[in-house]
């Protein structure tokens, strides 16, 4: 006799998310986690006395429908955004900021270039209506690519197709402006949570849904907060959570999935099972040899991961005092997320160093301050950054992670050094997640932040198979929910949400959840 209706294997957000809706539906949920706490990538911890950090994901984004319709709000979720947007230092001692404004963009970019100011209405325009048009898409299975480009008319086709399927955010980014820097700022956007170089082809793809939204957040309590709350409205709709509760394996029976083994032996038996673990991990570990046909099992095995984030949690004596925009009080540059990668060519140098497995030796960075918005993760005077070091790959070409991971370190510290100098002797405390760390941390196969490449023949319909982008699986009763599938990494809840309603149609479920 089933213990619950359903079963989902991590409590990662989107196994929450996921779990919530079902649980409102009025479906009996159990969702088990390895870790003591829930969240996956998404937590707050408590690293050093007195300081708290958002230890993986940094800046949310979840989806306001998802924070609607499970009442995040009423468990505690208070999110803000976040603007200015982006800030760019740059070696010069130059500096651009990014708002959610238009007008306020269009200035600071005349202070580089008349002509990159007076281009930005037309590029921003058309990467918000691409934005806007796809952002329904989100929150549903993701349509077929032909059906994706029929929401585009005429030329407006031709142009999406040109310049945001078949180029990569540099070509696009060359093409509109003539900067350098602004090149190099608005890049970066094109080019995070992925272990692509700007040069890679789908990169605009990226770019136009994080310019097009400019959607950044900062949570209260940190990004740990979300999951709270998603814990909170699950355990109110009479959700189970069961910490400490790593899964073995999948148990199947004749092609059907009858529930989960837990590392101590203990089965928790459902008819259906929902994986937030990443495809690979799914499909290759946690489901007994021979379950799925050779075929399908091959193509699993090479779905590209790659993971190059080298995770860095700072807490400081005092905010960054930047050589761009120097100041040890908290302003604008320290409110916003700071991008390190000054041009195009910085950036694709340490993605073609990581693509033959080296480490690169000036990192481009992605850094937030958390305690710029929220005063309460650290004592008076006390400021904590995230810090995500880009292209340190998982896979070395030679040496290894236990042996090299202070090298990188020194590599991202020595590159924030120049920027902002003084840096180093005002460090309190510093944790460092390599790759390998992250993937024995978090579970992220390779270290991979969003559990697959976000390259474009893995987003869309193609993700994580072409065949396979509805969340179902090969065997019956088990579905998919994480980041490895449509639309993707990032803390939205999308992937949560959409595997959900697949599942409640396949049950025949008749109560509608938002």
């Amino acid at each position: 006799m089933a213990d619950f209706d359903v079963v989902i294997l991590g409590a990662g957000h989107n196994g929450l998310t996921c779990g919530a809706y079902l649980a409102k539906a009025g479906l009996r949920v159990c969702v088990l986690e390895r870790r003591a706490l829930p969240g996956g990538a998404a937590v707050t911890e408590e690293l050093w006395p007195g300081i708290r950090v958002s230890r993986a994901s940094y800046v949310p984004g979840l989806i306001d429908k998802i924070v609607t319709d499970l009442e995040l709000v009423r468990h505690g979720l208070e999110l803000h955004p976040v603007d200015p947007q982006n800030f760019a230092p740059f070696p010069s001692g130059r500096h651009l900021f990014t708002f959610l404004s238009d007008e306020r963009c269009q200035k600071e970019l005349a202070r580089f270039s008349p002509k990159d100011a007076a281009a930005f209405p037309k590029f921003s325009g058309f990467l918000r209506q691409f934005a806007e048009t796809v952002e329904p898409l989100l929150l549903s299975p993701p349509p077929e690519l032909n059906d994706l480009l029929a929401y585009f008319d005429g030329t407006q086709f031709e142009e999406v197709a040109r310049q945001i399927l078949l180029t990569s955010c540099a070509d696009l980014l060359r093409e509109t402006f003539e900067s350098e820097e602004v090149q190099g700022a608005f890049a970066m956007n094109g080019v995070l949570n992925t272990s692509m170089g700007p040069d890679t082809i789908g990169t605009s793809y990226i770019l136009a849904m994080a310019l097009g939204k400019r959607g950044y957040h900062y949570a209260v309590g940190g990004t740990g907060a979300v999951s709270q709350a998603l814990a909170a409205s699950f355990g109110t709709r009479g959700g189970t959570l069961r910490t400490n509760a790593a899964v073995r394996r999948i148990v199947v029976s004749k092609n059907h999935a009858t529930g989960v083994e837990l590392s101590d032996g203990t089965q928790v038996l459902a008819p259906v099972v929902v994986s937030n673990a990443d495809p690979k991990r799914t499909f290759l570990d946690l489901l007994e040899p021979g379950t799925l046909d050779g075929d399908f099992t091959h193509r699993v095995s090479k779905l590209r991961a790659f993971g190059t984030s080298l995770k860095i949690n700072l807490a400081m004596q005092g905010p960054l005092d930047f050589r761009a925009l120097p100041g040890q009080t908290i302003g604008p540059q320290h409110q916003a997320l700071t991008d390190v990668g000054p041009s195009l060519d910085y950036i694709q140098q340490a993605y073609d160093a990581a693509r033959w497995g080296r480490l690169p030796e000036q990192p481009p960075l992605n850094i937030f301050c958390q305690t710029a918005w929220d005063a309460t993760m650290a004592p008076k005077g006390v400021h904590t950054l995230s810090i995500i070091a880009k292209y340190n790959p998982y896979v070395l070409a030679s040496g290894n992670w236990v042996d090299l991971k202070e090298k990188a370190v020194e590599n991202a510290l020595n590159v924030l050094e120049s920027y902002a100098p003084g840096t180093g002797r005002r460090i309190l405390q510093m944790e460092a997640l390599s790759p390998l760390d992250l993937e024995n941390l978090i579970g992220f196969t390779e270290g991979n932040v969003t559990h697959l490449d976000q390259s474009l023949n893995q987003m869309l319909s193609f993700r994580p198979l072409l065949g396979w982008a509805h969340y179902r699986t090969p065997v019956d009763g088990l579905y998919l929910c994480g980041a490895g599938t449509h639309p993707g990494g990032g803390v939205k809840g999308a992937p949560g949400h959409n595997a959900a309603h697949v599942i409640l149609e396949d049950l025949g479920h008749p109560n509608p959840v938002g």
